[in-house]
């Protein structure tokens, strides 16, 4: 029977973890607990446990310190650390205090069975055998390769500055990485991978991105003696291996060839860029980066200010109706991109978070802009795309509803609402009865009735009260601010300006430059 003790600042952390080791072994005998470093010590002095579980953030003396003095002053103990993918400091120190196992949080009963296997492992070596000395020296060089492995994939996902690549520890890694030459493949499928440590196999490393379990990158390493054709022409070759073993889903998008470490963060936006350049259509296949790929201009959904409207109104159901036709759209475009929709759902969200911010002024967290963005960078397939962004657009429908200024029970108060709002789109009988739900007719019949105009003369008296004050206020040319207003031709904007102010629309600019009396409006008087 083995001893242990327990050292975390986290009471129920502490409880939960013993819970675990008791589920999963009989070989362990609970000897004590503590919440620092400090403790800890005392405890080890006291009750000579052979294995101690800890955590690295701790108050008084934290997980590095505690590390250092155990090294030092009980180097027979066996140790295993519990931290955060994020933790990479503490485990190269961990590594460093030849720690038995460096478990990830969250972790199974599977992980912590094992981790605990290989403490009493370790512990029984000692206890036996040289020939078992030089098997725990090989497990302290696997975790050092692994922490090395770990360390690589966090820089190469972007989570440590670029000037600032990692230093490897361990010989394999070193000696690997000496290649001279690299490729990153980025594998990415629907369905989620297995779960696994970062893999070496050959002259490949394989790791799973930290934050989905879709993505994956596969290092490819070849001799600096092979031109770049040839390496890239290797590099395809495994990526149809890799296709082939692990679906005709996956897709992978393969970086331009780097020639030392510091490189491997722009080979991941390569590779990601390659991916998104796809036709969404595309499965099963590979993509070679090709600079200034990104230059093909957007396909744009014309239903995007029906959308925002439907946001802003609280309408739900039609938010989802809306978010159905815009992924059939572009699913139905041979030539869209992955790139081209994400770019159109970066602008409508853009939109409503200006939405938002109208009616929340003071709101502070997180925007659906930056949770987006966080799902667009590692999600590479229409359909969850779509997904999360049914889920924002919804959320944020039913958070407006009961703000929107379409609230009002007067419905043609909410037309003039929207005709102010979208003065610079197409406004039309037949699209305001479309989402007013009232038959054009009718409609037509009770805006007259209610304000006393025709809707189409009340539309051009809008915007030319919006082009008179732009006039007044910028230097904007004539057809810019027509064109601004929703009105394409010019000499339509001239004629109909003139006819509703007495003057043409450079009359009226000059009459304002030179301060000539103006009315109540802001408009030059006679």
């Amino acid at each position: 029977m083995y001893k242990f003790i327990i050292v975390d600042d986290e009471p129920l952390i502490r409880q939960g973890l013993l819970k675990k080791i008791r589920s999963v072994t009989a070989e362990l005998s609970f000897c004590g607990e503590a919440d620092n470093g400090e403790d800890a010590l005392e405890l080890v002095r006291t009750q000579d446990p052979h294995l101690i579980f800890t955590d690295m953030r701790m108050p008084v003396m934290d997980g590095k310190s505690l590390l250092r003095q155990l090294q030092s002053q009980y180097p027979d103990k066996k140790i295993i650390v519990i931290s955060g993918y994020s933790d990479f400091e503490y485990m190269q120190e961990a590594i460093s205090a030849r720690v038995v196992h460096y478990l990830l949080k969250p972790f199974s009963k599977e992980e912590i069975l094992d981790a605990i296997s290989k403490a009493v492992t370790a512990i029984e070596s000692e206890q036996s055998s040289k020939a078992e000395t030089l098997s725990i020296t090989r497990e302290a060089e696997q975790l050092s390769l692994l922490g090395d492995m770990h360390a690589l994939l966090q820089y190469i996902s972007g989570f440590y500055p670029v000037e600032h690549p990692p230093v490897f520890r361990s010989a394999p890694m070193r000696n690997l990485m000496s290649a001279g030459r690299m490729v990153l493949l980025t594998l990415y499928t629907p369905e989620e991978l297995a779960a696994q440590e970062p893999a070496l196999k050959g002259t490949c490393l394989f790791l799973l991105h930290p934050q989905s379990r879709k993505v994956a990158f596969s290092l490819q390493l070849y001799d600096s003696s092979l031109p770049e054709t040839e390496i890239l022409e290797l590099a395809a070759s495994e990526a149809r291996k890799l296709i082939a073993g692990t679906g005709p889903q996956a897709c992978i998008g393969i970086s331009s060839v780097k020639s030392t470490v510091s490189g491997l963060q722009q080979a991941r936006e390569e590779s990601m860029s390659a991916l998104n350049c796809r036709a969404i259509a595309d499965q099963g296949q590979y993509f070679l980066y090709h600079p200034g790929s990104y230059q093909t201009a957007p396909v744009i959904w014309e239903g995007s200010r029906d959308l925002i409207f439907f946001i802003e109104s609280g309408n739900t159901g039609k938010v989802t109706e809306g978010v159905h036709e815009y992924f059939d759209y572009y699913r139905g475009q041979p030539a869209a991109t992955i790139h081209q929709l994400k770019e159109n759902c970066r602008q409508i969200i853009a939109e409503v978070k200006t939405l938002i911010a109208a009616y929340f002024p003071a709101q502070n967290g997180q925007h659906p802009s930056s949770s987006l963005e966080a799902v667009l960078s590692i999600s590479f397939d229409a359909e969850e795309i779509r997904l999360y962004f049914l889920t924002v657009l919804t959320s944020t429908a039913d958070l407006l509803k009961e703000q929107s200024v379409y609230s009002s029970p007067n419905v043609i108060d909410n037309v003039k609402v929207y005709i102010c709002k979208n003065i610079a789109s197409p406004v039309t009988l037949e699209h305001l009865s479309g989402l007013f739900y009232i038959s054009p007719s009718y409609l037509s019949f009770l805006f007259k009735e209610k304000t006393g105009e025709n809707l189409i003369d009340y539309v051009n008296k809008e915007r030319i009260e919006r082009a008179k004050l732009l006039l007044r206020t910028s230097e904007d040319k004539i057809y810019k601010i027509a064109k601004a207003l929703g009105i394409d031709n010019a000499k339509y904007f001239f004629r109909l300006f003139k006819k509703m102010t007495g003057h043409t629309p450079e009359e009226y600019r000059k009459l304002c430059v030179a301060g000539k009396e103006t009315g109540p409006d802001g408009s030059p008087g006679a």
